[in-house]
């Protein structure tokens, strides 16, 4: 039986994949009194109908609904639960959704950049760090994750700390890493220039390598020719629908979304493609009627 990694790297040699759109966003919208992780365990029947709908819309990779689901994030947050217990309610929402479709779809464990940024915080040991993403590691190998997505990446070290774990802890699970970008071109958030990311994690042949969220569809497909002159790795882009308003709208429609896309699937620069905050699963059913008319890139 071929592994992960082989499966999904026979797909990319044919067609781009299409990933889900927004976690967070889908569940609780601007809400800031509620976790999206703890809809897993309080309402699960919402869970488990987004990723139906992600299904229905065309994604091939989905996204498990642990973001912030690391110990130290769930306690920065005023969180009583674990994360086993997050990571197992999330996990068994996705996969009742799975069992209502016969296509192969691959579960891809989130792991978020954690409220804590070894690089800054002052309280902070990195084998306190360490030990966080291990807990959260561990949960999502338990349960059978097929990819270990670190996204939201703005500290590249705590990037670096959880694709160690993810080495200890599960060597032949394939690896995203996927950074957020600064308004200024070529920087990550954090100001890491582009092309030291890329040397920073591909010491750990990650499946794919990209960006998430950011400024907008706009702000990511401007940095993703620059990041292709630096890695031959797959691209990993899931762009947000823009920066909400006071009222927790997102400017950018379906169509300016999928049509910004396009121009870079028509250069032949995308691999694997969704949305982040802000997106829909209108969103991903738009990109994967878009994306099949298009070669992955080479």
């Amino acid at each position: 039986m071929s592994s992960v990694k082989e499966r999904i790297s026979e797909i990319l040699s044919r067609h781009i994949i299409v990933k889900d759109s927004a976690i967070g966003t889908a569940l609780i919208g601007a809400r800031r009194d509620l976790l999206p992780e703890m809809l897993s365990i309080t309402d699960r029947p919402k869970v488990e109908a987004m990723y139906r709908e992600s299904i229905k819309a065309g994604a091939t990779i989905l996204t498990t609904n642990t973001f912030l689901a690391d110990p130290l994030s769930l306690a920065s947050c005023g969180v009583n639960v674990t994360t086993e217990e997050v990571v197992k309610a999330g996990i068994e929402a996705l996969r009742s959704a799975m069992e209502d479709s016969t296509k192969e779809v691959f579960i891809a464990g989130s792991i978020g950049p954690s409220t804590r940024n070894i690089s800054l915080a002052v309280d902070l040991k990195e084998e306190e760090l360490r030990e966080s993403y291990h807990t959260l590691i561990q949960a999502l190998e338990s349960n059978g994750v097929d990819i270990f997505l670190i996204e939201s990446i703005t500290d590249v070290r705590n990037a670096e700390i959880a694709a160690e774990v993810c080495r200890e802890v599960a060597p032949e699970t394939p690896i995203i890493f996927s950074a957020t970008l600064s308004k200024i071109g070529g920087l990550l958030a954090s100001g890491r220039p582009i092309e030291k990311f890329v040397e920073d994690v591909s010491k750990f042949e990650p499946l794919a390598i990209g960006f998430n969220c950011s400024y907008g569809v706009k702000s990511v497909t401007d940095n993703l020719e620059l990041l292709t002159r630096f890695s031959s790795l797959p691209t990993y882009i899931a762009p947000s629908a823009g920066i909400p308003d006071s009222r927790g709208k997102y400017p950018e429609t379906v169509k300016k979304h999928t049509e910004t896309l396009r121009t870079y699937a028509e250069r032949g620069l995308l691999s694997i493609v969704g949305g982040c905050c802000g997106t829909t699963a209108e969103y991903t059913r738009s990109i994967a009627q878009m994306a099949r008319h298009y070669k992955p890139r080479k």
